[in-house]
């Protein structure tokens, strides 16, 4: 991990882009996914890239409206798209829940999650983004694509 994003003290050095938040419901999803993708569009981020970036976000919003919110649209989750100076975008999805235990998240390449109906995104989420950080106990997902 690069040194200056290893503790987020260098954050002044990124541009916002986008700051979105939405109730925590699964209709909302879509629209908070469009918006960044359209403006990973207007960046003229490649089309691969803007794929890998919008099915991580989609993800991660899922997390936080399942599992921070419980589904409750009374609740807000934030979304933020962000950039450095060298071109390399964040994203950051924020619940207000108490977060969850990085470690108690089942690997589902193991034989008995091959076939459960839940449990990938977090695993989807690092295999599609260059660097993941979660913060605030969980409650906090940081993405990075290089």
């Amino acid at each position: 991990m690069p040194a200056e994003f290893s503790d987020g003290s260098e954050d002044h050095a990124l541009s916002d882009l986008s700051d979105v938040s939405m109730p925590a419901t699964s209709e909302a999803i879509a629209t908070v996914v469009d918006t960044i993708s359209d403006t990973l569009t207007q960046l003229q981020v490649p089309e691969q890239k803007r794929f890998e970036i919008a099915l991580a976000v989609q993800e991660a919003l899922a997390n936080a409206v399942v599992h921070g919110c419980g589904n409750d649209p009374s609740k807000q989750v934030r979304c933020r798209l962000q950039s450095d100076p060298r071109g390399r975008i964040v994203i950051i999805v924020t619940d207000p829940g108490p977060g969850f235990g990085q470690n108690l998240v089942p690997d589902p390449k193991q034989r008995e999650n091959l076939y459960v109906d839940h449990g990938r995104g977090v695993y989807l989420i690092r295999q599609l983004m260059d660097e993941v950080h979660f913060e605030n106990s969980g409650s906090e997902i940081r993405m990075w694509k290089y």
